[in-house]
């Protein structure tokens, strides 16, 4: 018996480097490398529009099909969302669960069925799906996010008589996961080549020492760990870090003493990204890793990195640190030791690019301080 067709749907050529489209037994080539995925999507959902014209009828739910909802969005909508990447990656999962199904078939039980379906699938950027984890519930949530908002923009429009709701799975509460001054020193250790060899006898302090296998192979990852701690920065960002001013990344004023996290050429985007000023502690940093650099702040053998992975996991195990701890902890760490240290939630928000209301919701329980004015005054004792 022949295995059913999974429809249009990406494919990498790892010798070719080339992002393809694979329906069935054709195959088109996108033009987009490895690093291109965002626009290889984009390549994808092109492909399906000319393949597929939409037919809407009278709007009746159960007599429009769900992909020309999803194509009329694509086309229309999604690049002026907040959010157009999270939009053009979720669509041809999205098509491919529900091709054939009308809209007025996206109950909660088929809903529940595409979150069990995508969850049981590799994340997709890595190469070796038997090894890779799997797809989580909250990209799951994600991606019924922008059917629900394909929906509903159907029905502004008139497309749809009226609006159909689709269940999301529960959204998980935010993570409260940051590194203790002693764990971001292990972790620093650990990237400069550093193991741990046992403890002392008497103070039970850590012992800590150099080992040649160790040596200059993770040594990137502390200029990681020390710019994402001291300023905040995205995990992306510090990686696209330059030394001089360019017009599609972020860059470093050692005079100045100002970490710039947009290009000279960039336009703001819904992820706020502000300048801040270099502490004392790690502008030194910089003005060292100035002269052994070419043109990254994070540099591996001088070539600058796309993403923080195996030599994040390395330093991670030796530092005895668990999975969770993933290189967007640092700038929770640095948000949690903000917070620690009596600062101004509305400071904070500015370093971080953020909300004051996001810094107090998601950060505020670690400064319950700022309530005891509260409190002494329902008890009737003054403050003097």
């Amino acid at each position: 018996m022949p295995r059913p067709s999974k429809g249009a749907r990406l494919y990498y050529r790892k010798r070719e480097d080339r992002w393809c489209i694979r329906d069935g037994s054709d195959e088109y080539s996108t033009g987009c490398s490895y690093g291109e995925r965002e626009a290889a999507e984009r390549a994808l959902q092109e492909y399906l529009a000319r393949k597929h014209k939409p037919d809407f009828g009278t709007g009746d739910p159960a007599r429009v099909l769900i992909t020309d909802i999803l194509s009329l969005y694509a086309d229309e909508r999604a690049a002026d969302t907040k959010r157009p990447d999270v939009v053009w990656s979720a669509l041809p999962h999205l098509i491919n669960f529900f091709d054939g199904k009308m809209v007025a078939n996206a109950t909660p039980n088929l809903c529940s069925a595409y979150v069990r379906w995508r969850i049981a699938m590799p994340q997709a950027r890595y190469k070796d799906p038997e090894t890779a984890p799997r797809v989580g519930t909250q990209t799951a949530r994600r991606e019924l996010e922008v059917m629900s908002a394909a929906f509903g923009y159907a029905h502004k429009e008139h497309k749809l008589l009226y609006p159909v709701v689709v269940k999301l799975p529960d959204k998980a509460p935010p993570r409260d996961r940051w590194l203790t001054r002693s764990e971001a020193a292990r972790l620093l250790w650990a990237a400069l080549g550093f193991r741990l060899v046992g403890r002392h006898a008497v103070t039970g302090r850590e012992i800590w020492r150099r080992t040649g296998e160790a040596q200059g192979k993770t040594r990137h990852v502390a200029r990681f760990v020390l710019v994402g701690l001291y300023t905040g920065t995205r995990h992306d960002a510090i990686l696209q870090l330059k030394w001089m001013p360019s017009p599609t990344a972020g860059w470093v004023d050692l005079r100045a003493g100002i970490l710039y996290r947009r290009g000279t050429g960039e336009g703001e985007s819904s992820k706020r990204r502000t300048p801040i000023p270099l502490s004392r502690r790690l502008q030194a940093h910089l003005t060292r890793w100035r002269g052994e650099s070419v043109a990254n702040v994070v540099e591996f053998d001088g070539q600058p990195i796309d993403r923080m992975r195996r030599s994040w996991h390395t330093a991670r195990e030796a530092a005895g640190l668990g999975p969770e701890v993933t290189p967007h902890i640092l700038r929770h760490t640095f948000a949690t030791w903000a917070v620690q240290s009596g600062a101004r939630f509305s400071l904070i928000a500015g370093a971080l690019g953020t909300t004051e209301k996001i810094v107090e919701g998601v950060y505020g329980h670690h400064a319950p301080e700022h309530l005891r004015g509260v409190v002494e005054g329902v008890s009737g004792r003054r403050r003097g």
